[in-house]
């Protein structure tokens, strides 16, 4: 009979501490204040600036087509001076006085300026062929060029034997090349500067 008591008892602790409720055992302690949130969409990231064409790529840029364009044109008229130079030489020795040793001086000056013209002439080809096909090296041949023009313009202007329009137009043609030559987008398509990078 004790023992049936007992049980009983033990039954009834057993059916009470069931119906207990189990303590949380993460109360009190800290929790995440959005965890209860619904998830939202990933954020999208941000895409990274695709890099400028580098050397050799698809799109010229317009200042590099337009420096390459102006150095062509500028060795073919600096050819045509060097042939003119070199011609008037020639003709002057073989139709002009008898005796041209008082000329010698000037007309060994004329054969220099003409072989200086030709060595221009070749550098600007080149240089504008190169360029716009996205070579360095056509940058660097056309800043050559482009400043031995400047100073052989200067000479011829000063000298005041030729009309003076031609040097000042040849000269304005060789400033616009150099400047086309090396605008920040030609810089950045030839690869001297790294392509800007998202902040």
């Amino acid at each position: 009979m004790a023992a049936g008591s007992s049980r009983t008892a033990q039954q009834r602790d057993a059916r009470e501490l069931a119906l207990t409720s189990q303590p949380d055992p993460y109360r009190g302690s800290l929790r995440d204040p959005f965890a209860d949130l619904p998830a939202e969409a990933p954020a999208r990231p941000v895409e990274a600036v695709p890099p400028l064409p580098r050397s050799g790529g698809r799109g010229t840029p317009g200042p590099a087509t337009v420096a390459g364009t102006i150095g062509i044109v500028l060795g073919l008229c600096q050819a045509l001076f060097g042939t003119s130079l070199l011609l008037l030489v020639s003709l002057q020795n073989e139709y002009g006085a008898p005796d041209r040793s008082f000329y010698s001086g000037s007309d060994s000056g004329y054969v220099i300026l003409g072989l200086v013209d030709f060595g221009l002439a070749i550098g600007c080809l080149v240089g504008g062929i190169r360029l716009m096909n996205g070579r360095v090296a056509g940058r660097v041949a056309v800043t050559a060029t482009g400043w031995g023009t400047l100073g052989l313009s200067a000479f011829w202007y000063l000298r005041g034997h030729v009309v003076v329009a031609v040097p000042v137009l040849v000269a304005v043609a060789a400033a616009v090349m150099l400047a086309c030559a090396y605008q920040r987008s030609v810089t950045y398509w030839l690869g001297v500067l790294p392509p800007p990078q998202p902040e």
